[in-house]
């Protein structure tokens, strides 16, 4: 028999008389009614209906390729109808039905395993709803078929016959490995119910068949898909699951009692509750479908789900370290997906289920780049024997999945980390680059070769206080790209010099942690962050103070009024107005409005330039080591902070001194925000050039996939270019070659405002200073690789 002509009488059932049934009988080599069958054949026919389910093929693509398009759907189709109807068959008729009944019973629930792993192991997973089934599947309705298949006699007396550890051909009888789980085996009573679909199995419960200190402990038994059983690799690693992971005289709370293994399945104590799978599908924002991206950051959730992975990895680990007997569990689960990790309904802790390596993964199989496939290791994935931190890298992808709510396959830190928490996102770097060697590069524990979870849960909770206090306790952070960022116009320093204080603040509270673990230069940027605050207040206060004079409108500051009166009684300002050339008079509103007008846009656009993209931020990070590119990073650094204090200090120059400069000082701040750019640019591209040579996977292998470096380099160009206009009408406006002083101001005035203060600063400038942040970071990494 083989399974094309399996497959096509399959798609001919059409009735459950005789007639409809006799042609599959035949190919399942049943006897007729009333025969009996003899051991041998009995054996013989066990043996072909193992082959036919083992050679199902395990993606719809190559099912449809060999039996024609739409096979596997159709085939599920007609075969549920038909599995379905069966049940209102008459009692006789149903007898005489049960083994084909069993066998069809149990190839379609194969079939829908096999399309649910599919589903699972792809991208997008859509939220429970309507459409999608029970909550337990997402590709048909568990509690209208799986659990009907299931609940039937026949189908459960299929899935003991073909599932049964006994004698198989080529395999000796006197395996000793084999008694436990043969006896467990017998144990089981035949009534089982569906609870779910994994990954490359479907999950039964049952309870024993002999009651136990007056109970009758409740099972969960995992059958490995028999078309998975073709892998030799995760056969084994099946088998062998009991003797390498069984935790029976352990007591942990955190790992399930694993009871007996056979090559195609795994019995285990049952835990009431659901997968983080199936939790996070219902906490899934339907306002991100489609866009990408993430779009907020749950800091609550994330504090709240990651302290109990913390606490499972940390017990997984106790338990390797403190329990010899147990040698070859090694402290690494090798397979920390949503769907691996059950959250109990009695406590909410995790439970980590399916401890060891996923070899589906190791395969070519189509449908493995979704979610579950995304957070194993590349060297997991990759088959490498060295998989002692293959943990860390789940750990950062499962906690990326936690804060935002969606995880993707580019294997890098999302935006809204480097946007809103660049404390977390330095944290999550850490973990999961692609080479093991070059986790833990910042937040070391132990040795070189150790680490620890309970160390890591410590500097994960501080890095996540550190995030809580820089957004003044705000737990739901959302993005502020594009136009989001409009409510940001109304407040100039982008509320940096308040966040740096914050978090100085907090760093000054967190002295005991680890030098390496704390934020470089925490004093230097706070200074810095508070200086160009300062100076905006004095500049801004200055220029708006200096109008009011020019219109000779009293302003009502008494302060002044006590320093005039101190003064003599003179009715300017002390100390400032005898700075004025003499040809500076007050009040000439006339003559000194273009100054005003311009200084002014400029001590409103300087300030949000450099608060929205360099505050808080350092080249410095990359260390004094890198050659060239550290002395790039001391010329940018420079730059970036003369960006704080120079253009104001050019707009007080042409507000106290000389009204007549101010079309210099304009040429004079442009070529300076030019030369910001252009440094700021070539450091950039340094940095991802020297982390993609040393192959840092946390920096994106594209330059199209950095979000903000495409803005920043268009920034150059049209900056060079606003610049040498600038220069040129400057310089001919101060030497009177033109005359159009009015218009000139205008321009600039509204060019500053609108363009650099609300589109480029306040719109584009998040999404500009996500690549700044990405690059501080991949420069701190960049100084700690060897």
């Amino acid at each position: 028999m083989t399974p094309d002509l399996l497959v096509a009488a399959l798609s001919e059932l059409t009735g459950h008389s005789e007639r409809h049934l006799a042609r599959l009988r035949d190919l399942l080599q049943l006897p007729a009614d009333g025969a009996s069958e003899t051991a041998r054949q009995r054996a013989r026919r066990l043996t072909s209906w193992r082959r036919l389910l083992q050679d199902i093929p395990l993606d719809e693509r190559s099912f449809d390729d060999r039996f024609g398009p739409g096979g596997r759907r159709d085939t599920i189709t007609g075969l549920t109808a038909w599995c379905l109807g069966h049940r209102a068959q008459s009692e006789r008729r149903r007898a005489g039905q049960s083994e084909l009944f069993g066998f069809a019973g149990l190839y379609l629930l194969t079939l829908l395993g096999l399309a649910e792993s599919e589903a699972q192991r792809s991208l997008p997973q859509p939220p429970p709803g309507p459409g999608h089934g029970d909550g337990r599947a997402l590709t048909h309705d568990c509690g209208a078929v799986c659990d009907v298949l299931v609940a039937e006699e026949a189908v459960a007396e299929a899935v003991a016959e073909i599932y049964h550890p006994g004698s198989r051909p080529g395999r000796r009888r006197a395996d000793a490995a084999m008694e436990p789980a043969e006896r467990e085996w017998q144990a089981m009573r035949r009534e089982l119910r569906f609870h779910r679909h994994g990954s490359t199995s479907v999950i039964l419960r049952g309870t024993t068949a002999g009651a136990v200190h007056g109970t009758r402990p409740e099972f969960a038994l995992k059958l490995i898909l028999y078309p998975f059983t073709r892998i030799p690799t995760l056969t084994r690693a099946t088998r062998e699951y009991a003797e390498t992971y069984g935790t029976a005289d352990i007591g942990s709370r955190h790992l399930v009692r694993v009871w007996a293994s056979f090559d195609s399945w795994i019995l285990m104590d049952f835990i009431e509750g659901r997968t983080l799978a199936e939790i996070l599908r219902e906490e899934w924002d339907p306002h991100t479908a489609g866009t990408g991206r993430a779009l907020s950051l749950r800091l609550d959730r994330l504090q709240e789900k990651g302290v109990l992975l913390f606490e499972a990895l940390e017990d997984l680990q106790r338990i390797a370290r403190d329990a010899p007997v147990h040698g070859r569990l090694k402290g690494v689960h090798a397979d920390l997906s949503p769907s691996n990790i059950i959250v109990s309904e009695t406590d909410g802790a995790f439970r980590l289920i399916d401890l060891g390596r996923n070899y589906l993964y190791t395969h070519t199989i189509t449908g493995t780049s979704g979610i579950e496939s995304s957070c194993i290791a590349p060297e997991v994935r990759a088959g490498d024997s060295e998989i002692a931190r293959a943990d860390l890298y789940s750990l950062g992808r499962l906690l990326i999945l936690f804060g935002a709510g969606r995880a993707d396959t580019d294997g890098v830190v999302p935006d809204i980390f480097y946007m809103r928490a660049v404390q977390l996102a330095r944290f999550i770097e850490d973990l999961i680059d692609a080479d093991p060697a070059r986790r833990l590069l910042v937040f070391t524990t132990g040795t070189e070769h150790t680490f620890s979870f309970s160390e890591l849960k410590s500097a994960f909770l501080a890095e996540l206080e550190m995030a809580q206090a820089a957004e003044n306790g705000e737990s739901d952070l959302r993005t502020e790209t594009g136009w989001r960022a409009l409510p940001g116009l109304l407040r100039p320093l982008s509320g940096d010099p308040g966040r740096e204080w914050r978090l100085w603040r907090m760093y000054r509270q967190q002295s005991a942690r680890p030098d390496a673990h704390r934020r470089p230069f925490a004093t230097w940027l706070l200074v810095w962050s508070m200086v160009s605050a300062l100076i905006w207040a004095v500049t801004n206060t200055t220029v708006i103070t200096w109008l009011l004079r020019d219109f000779e409108l009293d302003w009502g500051n008494k302060l002044v009024e006590l320093v005039q009166h101190l003064d003599g009684g003179s009715d300017g300002l002390p100390i400032v107005d005898s700075w004025r050339h003499a040809d500076y008079q007050l009040p000439d509103w006339r003559a000194n409005l273009p100054a005003r007008m311009v200084g002014l846009s400029y001590a409103i656009a300087a300030p949000k330039y450099y608060q929205t993209l360099f505050s808080g931020l350092t080249p410095l990070t990359i260390g004094r080591r890198a050659g060239g590119l550290s002395r790039l990073a001391l010329a940018a650094e420079v730059v970036m902070r003369a960006m704080a204090v120079v253009p104001c200090l050019l707009v007080l120059a042409i507000t106290l001194v000389e009204p007549r400069w101010w079309p210099l000082n304009s040429a004079i701040g442009q070529c300076l925000t030019c030369l910001a750019n252009f440094l700021v640019l070539a450091y950039v591209r340094a940095v991802i050039a020297r982390s993609r040579r040393l192959g840092l996977s946390t920096v994106p292998g594209e330059d199209g996939k950095i979000t903000g470096l495409s803005a920043l380099t268009q920034w150059v160009p049209t900056s060079l270019f606003y610049a040498t206009a600038v220069l040129t009408i400057g310089t001919f406006l101060y030497l009177e070659i033109l005359h159009d002083a009015y218009v000139y101001a205008l321009a600039l005035t509204s060019t500053n405002i609108f363009l650099f203060y609300v589109i480029k600063c306040g719109i584009g400038g998040p999404a500009v200073r996500v690549v700044m942040v990405r690059t501080s970071l991949a420069a701190e990494r960049v100084a700690r690789c060897r």
